[in-house]
């Protein structure tokens, strides 16, 4: 690391991970000409770039799921779905819009024995300036979650999404910073991490590089070529390498803080992190509490959210939405289940509240989260090798049946990712580079372009672009 690059002395963090803030820089229209240079300075300088969106609605929820068809080539259902998938998603992302982009740029400062991380994240407000749909169901979600849509009506970082006779790196009628930002992020030539990332990727691609190609053949060769250090899916990490009972975001951030938890509490290796204090920002930067847990509900806990991270009754329902107690359940569970068989709900003793407001579903913060995830799965599948190389025998033949294409299919995939430049920190998550889940598929799809598909030229003129602006 050139001293250019070196991160300044970080202030010492709590010995408690649950009294760890994450300081997260909140961009507006107002302030983004202060803020700019360190943003662009830690997206060039990151070893990984973890990225959220908050979105206005996804469109179709029936045809973003579809699942089958009646051909008897299981192959040629899978890809008529996926095809019909993608269909749903070009047309989300060209009638939704982009509310907020969160941006996580973590650095590693030590490889081993334990690595640490130098960890930045910001929560950009966006206002299209193109009309768009605002699905009532997203809005409600949004505004339950803190997101103020005054805010961002007034604040909003103004973009133009793509249309098909724009040239959109080429010299603009009004500045364009989100589009700056976005070839920034691909000239970094460090892995992107999502969770559940093809919505986001979709909905950045025409948002902010370019118009959507017409299959998804092609947009695959195309992310293939834009994200030349790969893509890591935390949501296909859960599922595929680790096997996680249930793999929604806001669950997987804190089975990893538990994790990490217990990791140092046992001397065993974990992650170490240190953040940026922001002195010369230092007024729109908020302190989130994402690792503080909430005290117990003493309630029946509800199966629905903790399995799925969400529930159709919302804050009606009279269960507990508490995700620590999910995963406390599923744990119960899971050491009990061979001796016991079913375990009835753990109801706490405790009844003093609900769960603690993490800030999860803001941009910002869902996007370090993701971050955490990823760095803190590579410490756990370095010490567990066998998992990570797909070794791991299934103790369960129901098991080992239903993970059989899976694995299979990974098992390929490793193969496929040995060329991809990895950081050394994420090389245990090599099998699911690449990899991204789709809801209600037992296998990911896998972002390679086929020898028969070229990638895009709307895509190839933006890379020319990319090029010669930063050759200049």
């Amino acid at each position: 690391m050139t001293d250019a690059a070196a991160p300044p002395a970080a202030p010492k963090q709590p010995a408690s991970l649950s009294e760890t803030k994450v300081p997260v820089v909140q961009i507006m229209a107002s302030n983004i000409k202060e803020v700019w240079p360190s943003l662009i300075h830690s997206v060039k300088y990151s070893s990984f770039i973890a990225i959220d969106l908050e979105l206005s609605g996804l469109g179709d929820r029936k045809l973003l799921m579809k699942k089958h068809y009646t051909s008897t080539s299981a192959q040629r259902n899978f890809q008529r779905s996926v095809d019909d998938r993608y269909t749903a998603i070009v047309e989300a992302a060209k009638t939704r819009s982009v509310l907020a982009l969160g941006v996580s740029c973590w650095r590693v400062t030590r490889d081993e024995p334990e690595p640490e991380y130098y960890v930045q994240t910001y929560n950009i407000l966006l206002l299209s300036r193109d009309n768009f749909t605002v699905e009532p169901d997203a809005l409600q979600f949004l505004v339950e979650h803190g997101f103020d849509f005054n805010k961002q009506y007034k604040e909003g970082v103004s973009y133009t999404p793509s249309t098909e006779d724009m040239i959109v790196f080429k010299e603009k009628k009004s500045p364009e910073p989100i589009r700056d930002l976005f070839a920034a992020i691909l000239q970094a030539k460090c892995p992107v991490i999502t969770h559940n990332g093809l919505i986001d990727l979709a909905f950045m691609y025409q948002s902010f590089y370019a118009p959507l190609p017409p299959t998804m053949s092609i947009f695959v060769a195309d992310l293939q070529d834009m994200f030349k250090s790969g893509i890591l899916d935390t949501k296909c990490v859960a599922e595929f390498l680790i096997r996680e009972t249930a793999t929604y975001l806001e669950y997987l951030f804190r089975k990893s803080s538990k994790r990490m938890r217990d990791a140092v509490a046992a001397g065993k290796p974990h992650l170490n992190l240190s953040f940026s204090e922001h002195r010369a920002i230092k007024q729109w930067v908020n302190l989130v509490e994402c690792f503080a847990s909430g005290s117990s509900s003493g309630k029946d806990l509800c199966e629905t959210y903790a399995n799925h991270g969400y529930c159709k009754d919302g804050k009606k329902c009279h269960k507990s939405h508490n995700v620590d107690e999910a995963i406390n359940s599923h744990d119960h569970k899971s050491k009990k289940h061979k001796s016991e068989g079913k375990v009835p709900p753990i109801k706490s003793k405790q009844s003093n509240g609900d769960a603690v407001d993490t800030g999860c579903h803001r941009a910002g913060v869902d996007a370090f989260m993701t971050g955490f995830i990823v760095a803190n799965y590579a410490v756990y599948l370095k010490a567990h090798p066998k998992k990570a190389k797909g070794e791991e025998e299934q103790k369960s033949s129901s098991k080992k049946s239903h993970y059989q294409s899976r694995d299979n299919h990974m098992s390929v995939t490793l193969e496929e990712n040995r060329d991809i430049p990895l950081p050394l920190v994420l090389d245990p998550c090599r099998r699911a580079v690449n990899c991204l889940t789709l809801s209600g598929k037992n296998i990911p799809l896998k972002v390679m372009k086929s020898a028969f598909v070229k990638p895009s030229a709307a895509h190839m003129r933006q890379q020319h672009e990319i090029n010669r602006k930063s050759s200049k």
